[in-house]
């Protein structure tokens, strides 16, 4: 696939979402993409990271930027492990679907949580007052059996340019007795990467991290790879999931 751009959100079960976004460097090029769910893991790639659900083919021509935010909508409750989520990600650059431009979008779900309830929402529908009346787009949801880990997963058309959406979550601690009670998914493995090794291609792309991730937390681990420094997400994900043991154990 070739696209203009791709979004990976991670959202850490105290609410926080860390999105990743990578685009060409130049204006003129693509990210070009496969998922990991439809390829071979184990065959590598010269200049390919995986990241996400995604594996980038032309890693080095692309910049990756990460940014994090507390998502006001958000809600952990202990009665049974659960958590509710909602957040928005408002006119994505994607260019005319007409000239075969667009996107790819990613949500993943701290491991071990898989989705009761999905809505991916389009908020310029205005043939509906009532948000979950308003019209929906398709998308992908996937548990990958490896790792347990739920993945979401959209392609991003759109014929002015830009695209919008509302998505709209629940999510549940993976029960293997009560596997009707969540939602229906692709079930495969390896359809996430295990290590997530974020490459940072420039300097200026080292300061923008630096400053917006490591001043606000202690997740930042900067470490060598094939593609110049990284951010490993690992040590994110085993913090989130700590966090979010330690505040279900604060409620009980």
């Amino acid at each position: 696939m070739y696209l203009d751009i791709v979004l990976i959100d991670y959202l850490a079960p105290d609410g926080i979402l860390t999105t990743y976004r990578l685009i060409p460097n130049d204006t003129r090029d693509r990210v070009v993409i496969d998922r990991l769910a439809d390829i071979d893991m184990k065959f590598q790639s010269a200049d390919a990271i995986n990241i996400g659900g995604v594996r980038v083919y032309n890693s080095s021509t692309c910049s990756i930027r990460a940014q994090q935010a507390k998502i006001r909508h958000f809600t952990a409750y202990d009665s049974d492990d659960s958590l509710t989520f909602g957040f928005s990600h408002i006119d994505i650059p994607v260019g005319s679907q007409r000239s075969g431009h667009g996107g790819f979008y990613n949500l993943i779900l701290p491991p071990g949580l898989r989705l009761t309830d999905a809505h991916v929402i389009d908020p310029y529908d205005r043939t509906q007052t009532e948000l979950l009346k308003k019209k929906h787009f398709r998308h992908d949801i996937i548990w990958d059996t490896s790792c347990n880990t739920s993945l979401v997963s959209m392609f991003l058309t759109s014929s002015r340019g830009t695209f919008s959406f509302i998505l709209f979550g629940k999510a549940r601690i993976y029960d293997e007795r009560c596997v009707s009670e969540y939602l229906t998914a692709k079930e495969t493995d390896y359809a996430i990467t295990g290590i997530l090794n974020h490459p940072i291609i420039t300097s200026n792309d080292r300061k923008t991290i630096a400053e917006s991730i490591a001043d606000k937390s202690d997740w930042l681990e900067l470490k060598p790879n094939i593609a110049g420094i990284g951010i490993n997400l690992n040590k994110i994900i085993e913090d989130s999931i700590r966090a979010f043991q330690k505040r279900i154990n604060n409620r009980k």
